[in-house]
């Protein structure tokens, strides 16, 4: 057996805050397709307010809410942690153009040169906490090992945009 070590990059366009997207079968082919059969598989998105999460793909966890008429758990939790409608200091952002006062808008919204100042995202980062921009998991015999319930979710904590992602997967070929 040799050392190899496999990278992949995709990107993902989100569609709404607390967005989850089950990536679980580009992973398992990104793996399959390294040739590593005995390892290690590194994920990081390369976004601090988007995160990487092992967890079950449940609509009544993960949603969306908007098929659901209700908030769904994560959601719920998330929020409860870090509220969009608190204050933080991250928010604070004077605009350019108007030195004077403060910047209304939660979006990303490029200026008249196409160029998007920060967004008012403050509850994003905060997030971040819980749910952290990479993952590590173990490969044996070319799989990743993952329970019966495990998926492996990209979480989009601030807003739809697009997003990306970094894979390694390194070991005995």
């Amino acid at each position: 057996m040799s050392y190899k070590a496999v990278t992949k990059t995709l990107t993902y366009q989100t569609k709404h805050r607390l967005e989850f997207i089950n990536i679980t079968p580009e992973v398992d082919l990104f793996v399959a397709d390294s040739g590593v059969e005995t390892g290690t598989l590194a994920l990081q998105t390369h976004h601090t307010t988007c995160g990487l999460w092992v967890n079950e793909d449940e609509p009544n966890l993960i949603g969306p809410s908007s098929t659901l008429g209700y908030i769904p758990d994560l959601q719920r939790v998330l929020d409860r942690f870090a509220h969009p409608a608190e204050t933080y200091g991250h928010n604070d952002i004077r605009d350019v153009n108007n030195p004077e006062g403060k910047r209304h808008t939660h979006l990303c919204v490029p200026d008249e040169n196409g160029v998007s100042q920060e967004c008012v995202n403050g509850h994003a980062h905060a997030q971040g906490l819980i749910i952290p921009s990479y993952l590590t998991l173990i490969i044996e015999r070319g799989q990743v090992i993952r329970g019966v319930w495990q998926q492996i979710l990209l979480v989009e904590l601030d807003h739809d945009r697009t997003r990306t992602l970094t894979m390694l997967a390194q070991g005995e070929a």
